[in-house]
């Protein structure tokens, strides 16, 4: 071999050797971009299947709705309100929903548990630890007991397992469930459906 191709060969090699350090650098940027984007991904689809966006734990949850004139007409009050990951629900512990006739309380409903929607002002009261759901008419006039209360638009209710109605001296009537209004003054334009019993008290 003579001196020249020595020295061809010799550059040949380090002008090779100097291409392959940019060349290797540009292929582990690009590796390392494509492993990247793989793993955003697989972590994006995890998060859609399973969310894991934290709840907010609030105490002293309260909701309401006024009148057009800004009197409540009915507020919620709860020891404690979890916002869900969606945003929408908030799960309720040891509730109290109350209506209102002006300033005076007309009814009282409390339950250990439930779920309140404030868009929709849509209200579940639901039993637990062998507390039931209690509605309670303006001094006792009405008395509403069930396994599920579901709280709906124009002060409409659907309550559900094992209802008993008690008008105090006058009737109790049982049922599967009953379906109604709650107006300002009691529990009224109702219906009981389902293995219903009524024991009507005479004077």
């Amino acid at each position: 071999m003579s001196v020249a191709s020595a020295i061809f060969n010799r550059g040949n090699l380090k002008l090779l050797a100097a291409l392959a350090i940019p060349a290797a650098i540009g292929w582990a940027f690009i590796y390392s971009q494509k492993a990247a984007d793989l793993e955003v991904a697989a972590v994006r689809k995890a998060q859609k299947e399973n969310p894991i966006t934290d709840r907010i734990v609030l105490d002293h949850y309260s909701l309401k709705e006024v009148t057009d004139s800004n009197q409540i007409r009915w507020q919620l009050e709860a020891k404690q309100g979890t916002v869900q990951p969606s945003g929408h629900e908030v799960v309720l512990k040891d509730v109290v929903v109350e209506y209102f006739d002006g300033d005076k309380l007309k009814m009282r409903l409390n339950s250990p548990v439930g779920e309140a929607v404030e868009s929709t002002k849509f209200v579940k009261l639901e039993s637990a630890n062998g507390r039931r759901v209690v509605a309670e008419g303006e001094e006792g006039k009405a008395r509403l007991e069930a396994e599920k209360v579901e709280l709906k638009e124009k002060n409409k209710f659907l309550a559900t397992g094992g209802v008993t109605i008690v008008w105090p001296e006058v009737a109790k009537v049982t049922g599967n469930y009953a379906t109604g209004t709650i107006d300002v003054n009691n529990l009224n334009n109702f219906k009981i459906v389902g293995n219903t019993h009524a024991v009507i008290s005479v004077h």
